[in-house]
């Protein structure tokens, strides 16, 4: 067995990266851009789907 501190492998590792205010802004701008898309593509598909001409002859027929 070899011990990882005689091969320099724990030496070559990078250090730890401090997440900064750039780095939060950047992933809430693009969390709320997500969460953008996919409302108004729900919104607008959920619109795309109501018939207008099912809505009217229902309207005709009830009175």
């Amino acid at each position: 067995m070899s011990d990882l501190n005689s091969t320099g492998a724990s030496a070559a590792a990078p250090p730890p990266r401090l997440l900064d205010a750039k780095w939060a802004l950047r992933r809430a701008l693009l969390g709320l851009l997500i969460l953008t898309v996919g409302v108004g593509s729900m919104a607008w598909l959920t619109h795309a789907s109501i018939d207008p001409n099912l809505e009217t002859s229902s309207i005709t027929t009830t009175r």
